[in-house]
């Protein structure tokens, strides 16, 4: 959520403040198009990665939060009839994702997704310098697959490319602003560093200091 509350945040400042006091922006791991492990999340929850949690349980929280909402996949990186959960009596996609939110009995879901809709879409290019760093050739989760059954059942999760929490098109999408901007835009893609241990990761912690060191 930082990329996108950060971009969010720019977009409100005008260009001569950002100027004044914007040296660049530096982000890691951003979700810049949402994610399909949200879409993931409405159905099952999340361990966090944790064997001490259990995802079903963290999802009465989980779900509640709208910024869950604002993290589905965009329309700006999916196909609208791209198939994001498959089961034996319906496929869901962005088109028709409030019959998900309405199948999984989480209605206020559809809600909070509509709310966030226009920050999810907006592309507008924040007006800074900008440092894009994330991880890629991690298993990522790409679409959901039910045998037949319900959605109380665990699914089947097919994987693709991606950071394991964010996929790989969404993390991509801060290139977008390169022609959308005069402040040029940096890429740093990490192989094998998943969401969280990118903030740990040496590479990572180097180029931020000579970052710094430079200021």
């Amino acid at each position: 959520m930082g990329g996108p509350m950060a971009q969010y945040f720019l977009n409100l400042q005008t260009q001569s403040w950002k100027d004044k006091y914007i040296k660049c922006l530096v982000t890691l791991s951003g979700a810049w198009g949402g994610s399909v492990k949200a879409v993931k999340v409405y159905a099952i929850g999340d361990d966090l990665g944790s064997y001490m949690l259990n995802g079903k349980v963290m999802k009465l929280e989980q779900i509640s939060n709208p910024s869950l909402a604002w993290l589905m996949p965009s329309k700006n990186y999916w196909k609208t009839d791209e198939v994001l959960v498959q089961t034996d009596s319906k496929n869901y996609t962005l088109s028709n994702i409030k019959d998900y939110f309405i199948d999984v009995e989480y209605p206020e879901g559809w809600e909070m997704y509509q709310d966030t809709l226009l920050h999810s879409l907006n592309l507008t290019a924040p007006g800074v310098e900008v440092h894009c760093i994330y991880g890629t050739n991690v298993s990522t989760v790409e679409q959901i697959f039910y045998k037949p059954g319900s959605f109380y059942d665990n699914p089947t999760l097919l994987n693709g490319d991606g950071d394991g929490t964010v996929n790989r098109r969404s993390l991509e999408g801060c290139r977008s602003w390169s022609s959308k901007q005069k402040q040029p835009i940096h890429e740093l893609a990490l192989p094998k560093v998943d969401h969280m241990s990118i903030l740990k990761d040496i590479n990572v912690l180097k180029y931020i200091s000579n970052l710094v060191n430079d200021v």
